[in-house]
């Protein structure tokens, strides 16, 4: 029986160190032997087999892919290092392997004028309060950061600092693809951010890689030789095997079921994910089955990047990129599971709520030529930009047994989708809430542009005299955005009588809801602003990098947080050598977060 094989390595799989062991180690042994040759990876190999461990930011180990082979283990590093690691505290390295931007490729580089106009189409069709008029464009590595400038001292390094906190940026790659980012980012940061995002998805397979360094180099040596042409030819044998490429894809493909299962409720017994795709545009669906109930669930960017990695490798098959991706897991007795996969590439025309704007299939068909393109989708994207009407059409032969919920179109356009909540709040306007939105009155925001969440709960006592004391209960539930918010949502309240009073029901819903759908999301997007550098404020509480501060009476790195309680309307953080525990209010936007936050970053 094969040996496990313990190896320290770097990020890009060079080893520090080495070992064998009879039986395969624990993660506390593997977390051990990899700060003991202070690296952030450790494979352990049987075999063919490699499993992948990787320590975070915070200092915490845990398995990155639990067995594959040695080329999916060196994607998955390198995945893991952009998601977690890059760029480090000192900042994007030239010489990292995601440090480089990509070739612009048969799509070559986009001009200031368009980058421009697709941000100002983005704004128009996403319908964002953001100015869409007097944008200017900054070129880097792998693309264009397009902005509503603001009055700074450009000869300061530091003048970033005197943007409006939480103003967005629009990233815009050469492939057209448009990415959000904040600018509590340093710009240099989110720049080195986006270009290692694309030299990740679009970097050629290593073996790949390798010959063409190598007839570099020959062509150098031969420059160098004073007779020109005595290498007369130098053949890089095309791409790697169809076969190769095939195995390569379908790895990546189990590797991103594993990981989407990590997002789905404790017990789920089928999951479901549908991605549609173009080069520079991506939904994603994704539903669990627990009980017979479906959940729906967020896929997180990070596992979007593996979703681009793996179609760029699927480009290079015969049937050249495909269009939507269906991922099926159903588990099994035993703890088995069973992974099914299903390719659309458009046969027949996507179903309304996967198809996205003509213009990003136009993108997609400069960046992957294809020999034969479908009728119905040379007419779509040839379109310029105008969406034409269709009667409605069968899903395609390719659509799986069990088919994730599309949130971006209901099923029955006819029907309108009917709410969980349709509730009073005061005397005559209601609060209404379904999958999509929220609305009060004539105020009303998308679940995906809520940025912050609140519910506190407050009981107040009159004190009786000659008659018994009487107590109301107050039950608050906010959202909004950062700057620009509708401030009837921020502070919808219930309010009952009677010391053990019952939740309204309304609030109840909207908790739960809240919980399922909003608090996953924004709890991952603030990590990932932690762990890439940025900050932000929960009350008067600043949360970093480095940990906690409350101006004048705490600066906590994470290390030294001992415990986090939630009690009496307050969060009670604990820290080594306080007596006392410094407290936020409940009522503050995201404290619900802080317990999280802290139990991730401190480990």
């Amino acid at each position: 029986m094969p040996r496990h094989v313990l190896a320290a390595t770097r990020m890009d799989g060079r080893e520090i160190a080495r070992e064998e062991r009879p039986a395969a180690p624990s993660l506390t042994v593997v977390a051990a032997y990899g700060d003991l040759h202070a690296c952030d990876y450790v494979t352990v190999s049987q075999g063919e087999s490699v499993g992948l461990y990787a320590r975070d930011p915070g200092g915490r180990w845990d398995a990155v892919s639990p067995g594959t082979d040695a080329v999916t283990t060196d994607e998955m590093r390198l995945w893991f290092e952009l998601t977690h690691h890059y760029p480090g505290p000192d900042g994007a390295d030239p010489n990292h392997p995601l440090g480089r931007a990509p070739q612009p490729g048969a799509v070559g580089r986009i001009d200031e004028r368009r980058a421009i106009a697709l941000v100002q189409e983005h704004i128009a069709t996403g319908g964002l309060d953001y100015p869409s008029q007097g944008l200017v464009a900054d070129r880097f590595a792998a693309g264009w950061s397009v902005y509503a400038p603001v009055d700074v001292d450009d000869s300061d390094p530091m003048a970033f600092l005197d943007m409006p906190v939480g103003r967005s940026v629009f990233m815009v790659g050469d492939t057209g693809r448009i990415k959000e980012v904040t600018s509590a980012i340093p710009p240099g940061q989110a720049d080195a951010l986006f270009t290692a995002e694309e030299a990740f998805v679009r970097r050629t397979p290593a073996e790949e890689a390798f010959m063409n360094d190598l007839k570099a180099e020959f062509e150098r040596l031969d420059a160098r030789s004073g007779q020109p042409g005595a290498i007369t030819d130098f053949t890089v044998v095309g791409t790697p095997p169809e076969d190769m490429t095939a195995a390569r894809v379908t790895a990546l493909t189990d590797e991103i079921a594993r990981q989407l299962a990590l997002c789905g409720p404790q017990r789920w017994e089928r999951m479901v994910a549908a991605f549609s795709c173009a080069v520079s545009a991506e939904t994603a669906d994704l539903c669990f089955w627990q009980h017979e109930r479906p959940v729906e669930a967020r896929v997180p960017e990070q596992i979007a990047l593996l979703v681009r990695r793996q179609r760029h490798l699927a480009a290079a098959m015969p049937a050249g990129p495909w269009l939507r991706l269906m991922v099926a897991v159903t588990k099994g007795p035993g703890g088995q599971a069973q992974v099914s996969t299903q390719y659309d590439y458009g046969d027949e025309r996507l179903p309304d709520g996967q198809l996205l704007a003509p213009r990003h299939y136009r993108n997609d068909l400069a960046a992957y030529p294809r020999a034969e393109v479908p009728a119905w989708l040379r007419a779509y994207a040839g379109a310029n930009g105008r969406r034409t009407a269709s009667p409605h059409t069968a899903p395609p032969r390719s659509a799986p047994p069990h088919t994730a919920p599309s949130r971006s179109a209901p099923p029955h356009q006819e029907a309108p989708e009917r709410p969980f909540v349709d509730s009073p709040v005061g005397w005559t306007t209601h609060v209404v809430a379904d999958q999509q939105r929220i609305t009060y009155g004539g105020d009303s925001l998308t679940w995906e542009e809520i940025e912050w969440v609140r519910y506190p709960v407050s009981r107040t006592k009159h004190q009786g005299f000659l008659f018994p004391s009487m107590y109301t209960n107050t039950y608050t539930f906010g959202v909004g955005r950062y700057g620009n918010s509708p401030k009837s949502l921020e502070n919808l309240t219930w309010s009952k009588g009677g010391k053990r009073a019952e939740a309204p029901e309304a609030w109840l819903a909207l908790v739960e809801f809240a919980q399922r759908v909003l608090e996953p999301r924004l709890l991952a997007q603030r990590l990932d602003l932690i762990r890439r550098g940025g900050s932000f404020t929960i009350g008067e509480m600043s949360v970093h990098r480095g940990g906690l501060t409350l101006r004048g009476v705490m600066e906590a790195d994470w290390g030294s947080l001992t415990d986090v309680k939630v009690a009496d309307g307050l969060v009670w953080i604990h820290e080594r050598g306080r007596q006392q525990a410094v407290r936020v209010s409940l009522g503050s936007a995201n404290a619900v977060l802080l317990p999280r936050i802290v139990a991730a970053m401190a480990g």
